[in-house]
Parts: C-alpha cells; structure tokens; sequence
C-alpha cells in the first residue's frame, strides 16, 4: 500500500503524544513549545499554520480530482465528513483554549489573535495530516512520504508554538485525520474505477 510509511509513522507520532501526556501537565507541552517564540519563528508558523488547513486541504482536493474524478470527489466528501466531526467536537464540547488558563504566561506572536474556546480537536492539524496523507499516498518514494509527515507535524506544533491548543488537542486531531483515511480506504476499494486508478 502506497504511503505506508507515512500512515505508519503517523500513528507513532500518536503515540509518542500519548506517552507525554501520561507524563506532563496537559499545559506543559503547549508552553515548552510557545517558551521558543523568536521573530523568525512567530514569522513562519503565523503564516504557515494558515496554509496548513483550508489553502493544503483545497490544493489535495483539487489534485486528487484532476487525477481520479471520482475519487476525487469521494476524498472531498471525506473531507466533509471530517469537517463534521471537527466542528461537531468543537461546539459540541466548547473546550476553553490555553489562554483561559495560562493567560499572560503565553506570548502572543504579531498578527496571531489567540482563541479564547473550541480548542478540541485541532482541526488545522486534522486538515493537515489528511491532505498530507493525500501526497504521500500518491509519492512514490519514501522520501517524499517522510517530507509529507513534517510538513503534517509542523502543523501540529504550530498550534502549540502560537498558544492556540493542548497537546491532546492536536493528538485528537490526527485521530480523525487516521479515521478519515481509513473511511477513505474502505471507499476507495469499492469505487469501480479503481482498476484505472494512478493512485
């Protein structure tokens, strides 16, 4: 199976978020990461966490329809469905954000604006593994596979480096995003073109 690779080591990453918060504060990660704030750094992952979400989930829907119709359009209707749970959770739990409890111990990046609540999951960090997994399926090298896994993770900690979530707030993330692929999978063997597929 293509992107073996990054799926693998995406549920690695899962655990390795699991074990640290067996062992840290739920806040802890979140200010360690915003704890490294420098104008280079506040620059890229402002900008970068923005690409992270709608303009990477626009681009993997818009390649995967020029490459398969089809599937394209069963990887959009997944995308929706993760959409749902997404702001389902959000509304539905209203989790306060870090700054509800961490307040001025944050530092707010320029031109970052910290939300006050929906913070689980992080459905930046759910766009981003998805559309991600989208290319490394499609890569054939395991190379590429490895790029797409931190650029997916860069995602992720960039919603901690900004003070926008919790750890488990990314970890629940990349759980729908592992969901979502595997709903995908399941359609994908049933969809009748696979046969001509280039994916």
């Amino acid at each position: 199976m293509r992107g073996k690779f990054y799926f693998g080591a995406s549920i690695g990453l899962l655990f390795m978020c699991f074990i640290t918060l067996l062992f840290v504060a739920p806040q802890t990660p979140t200010l360690w990461a915003n704890l490294l704030h420098n104008p280079n750094l506040d620059f890229f992952f402002v900008y970068y966490t923005r690409f992270g979400e709608w303009p990477l989930i626009a681009l993997s829907i818009g390649v995967s329809l020029y490459k398969n119709p089809r599937l394209g359009m069963w990887f959009g209707v997944c995308f929706l469905i993760e959409l749902l749970i997404v702001q389902g959770l959000k509304f539905g739990l209203n989790e306060p954000r870090p700054i509800q409890e961490l307040g001025n111990a944050l530092f707010q990046a320029p031109n970052n604006v910290i939300a006050a609540w929906r913070s689980f999951p992080s459905g930046h960090t759910a766009g981003a593994f998805t559309a991600l997994g989208f290319f490394a399926m499609i890569s054939r090298r395991r190379l590429l596979e490895a790029l797409c896994l931190i650029l997916a993770s860069l995602v992720g900690f960039s919603r901690l480096y900004l003070g926008q979530h919790y750890l488990h707030d990314v970890a629940a993330g990349i759980c729908i995003a592992l969901f979502i692929w595997l709903l995908f999978m399941v359609g994908k063997s049933n969809i009748s073109t696979l046969k001509n597929s280039t994916w």
